[in-house]
C-alpha cells in the first residue's frame, strides 16, 4: 500500500480532520481515505459540465437577467 504526505496543510484542517476522526471513531488515515474514495468516485467539475453540456435541449440562450426581472414581476403583483 502506498504513503501519502501532505505537506503545509493549515493546522485548523488538520484539526478538524482529527477531531472528526475521533468522533466516528476512526484512525485520521482511514478517514482521509474515505474522503479521497468518495470525491474520486464523483466526476470531477470537467466531466460534469461536459455531460450536461452533451445533453440534447440544454440550451444555454436563457437571457438570466431578463428571466429574474419577469420572475420578480410576478411575484410583486398583488
Amino acid at each position: 500500500m502506498a504513503t501519502l504526505q501532505i505537506k503545509q496543510l493549515p493546522d485548523e484542517l488538520h484539526s478538524a480532520l482529527r477531531e472528526r476522526a475521533q468522533r466516528e471513531g476512526t484512525t485520521l488515515s482511514e478517514l482521509v481515505t474515505r474522503m479521497l474514495r468518495r470525491e474520486l468516485a464523483l466526476p470531477s467539475m470537467t466531466e460534469w459540465l461536459a455531460s450536461v453540456q452533451a445533453r440534447p435541449g440544454r440550451g444555454t440562450n436563457i437571457d438570466v437577467p431578463e428571466l429574474l426581472d419577469e420572475v420578480r414581476a410576478v411575484r410583486e403583483r398583488p
